[in-house]
């Protein structure tokens, strides 16, 4: 049977960001509420949490929250990077530059649809209807009406659970390329040492100024 081709809109609720102004207090050492924003998204669809910060007031910000299933997709900037909310993400809540995707659970599986918009051509379809400027955005009406290419649930089960495999292997190799990034970047520095360009003892000490005599002033002789 082949997939039947639906509207995104058809099958998930999409829902706009939040306004920017609720996330004023939003920082690294703030003690409340986990925000998801771009910058914590990974390229294997999921939520980096080493650099969360988090939002002291939930005022505005209730019917924001994530819950496991729930897709968060970028809007600002790096238009159609998305991840995949997991059970430690419950109650979370997006940032102003994403838009939430909960897709409804008896027509869609989550896996899936998150697998298919990081497909390149869809990737590419979803981008040819960002709103191009200073910087790119994507519109909840655009990201509504995406055509998804929709098997059925046994289908969407199968490719959920071998896709969610390659997901977990991405991250894996990504995390273990950042650790050996940063163990070769230590060891470059311990061999090289002082001799490094910008370190202290690298910097020879600049020889005082010459002073110059301090000029004499000239006077005039009357005759």
């Amino acid at each position: 049977m082949s997939p039947q081709s639906v509207r995104l809109g058809d099958i998930c609720a999409v829902t706009a960001s939040p306004s920017s102004d609720l996330f004023t207090d939003l920082g690294p050492d703030v003690d409340g509420t986990p925000v998801v924003t771009p910058a914590d998204i990974t390229d294997a669809q999921r939520i980096d949490r080493e650099a969360l910060r988090q939002v002291p007031d939930m005022t505005g910000l209730e019917r924001f929250r994530l819950r496991p299933g729930d897709l968060v997709i970028v809007r600002l900037g790096g238009v159609g990077k998305a991840a995949l909310v997991d059970e430690a993400a419950d109650g979370w809540v997006y940032h102003s530059s994403c838009i939430r995707i909960r897709p409804d659970s008896e027509r869609v599986d989550s896996v899936y649809l998150a697998a298919y918009l990081a497909h390149p051509p869809v990737v590419a379809e979803l981008l040819s209807h960002v709103q191009v400027g200073t910087v790119p955005v994507l519109t909840t009406r655009s990201l509504e009406g995406l055509p998804v290419l929709l098997p059925d649930a046994r289908r969407q089960r199968i490719m959920a659970e071998a896709l969610g495999e390659v997901s977990l292997q991405v991250d894996l190799q990504l995390r273990i390329l950042r650790r050996l990034s940063a163990v070769s970047q230590g060891l470059f520095a311990q061999m090289l040492g002082d001799e490094l360009p910008g370190t202290t003892a690298s910097r020879a000490p600049s020889a005082a100024p010459e002073r110059r005599a301090p000029r004499t002033r000239r006077t005039s002789r009357m005759s």
